[in-house]
């Protein structure tokens, strides 16, 4: 718990620059994930998406061309701020909890690699995807490709994975109930 406070402390002390910071890099991203989904669903969209760890909600414009309704959330309180003065349709999740099976799509763009064992994470993802949702997962690329294939499997089935430079992208779906 206390390393999750550092994270949200870290994030309210910079929301005001972090596009300035990262915003360039996030939208290249983007551009590149939206990419691979058009090659995989086309012009698929999902009914419910999650942006899981919106930040300031540069990852949510990905969302809002796959899936029709929008949820975000944040641990950070001043980068969802933002997030909703940008995408002021989208709801707010304050407690991600009460979502168990609700999102058809889930997207987490360069979250999960700030979080020293971001199983409970993966865990807490799984819970609020329906069965055959998807999950689509960014994450920087400093742990090593092998690091989050193997996490992943764990809990879902890859159905396509990619180095697109400084992250690697994963598109799971979580494993049917039987």
């Amino acid at each position: 718990m206390e390393e999750i406070e550092e994270i949200k402390t870290y994030y309210n002390a910079i929301y005001r620059s972090y596009n300035k910071l990262y915003g360039g890099e996030q939208k290249e991203k983007i551009k590149k994930i939206y990419k691979i989904y058009k090659k995989l669903f086309s012009d698929k969209k999902f009914e419910r998406g999650l942006d899981f760890g919106c930040g300031t909600g540069i990852s949510t414009f990905l969302l809002k061309k796959i899936a029709k309704e929008i949820y975000l959330y944040d641990i950070s309180e001043k980068m969802i701020e933002k997030a909703l003065k940008l995408h002021k349709d989208a709801i707010r999740i304050y407690k991600i909890e009460n979502y168990k099976d609700y999102f058809d799509i889930i997207i987490s763009i360069t979250v999960l690699q700030d979080i020293s064992n971001p199983y409970n994470e993966l865990k807490l993802l799984k819970n609020l995807l329906k069965d055959n949702g998807l999950l689509i997962v960014s994450v920087l690329n400093k742990r090593g490709y092998n690091y989050w294939n193997d996490l992943f499997r764990q809990n879902f089935n890859i159905i396509f994975s990619e180095d697109i430079g400084k992250d690697f992208v994963f598109f799971i779906k979580k494993h049917y109930m039987l």
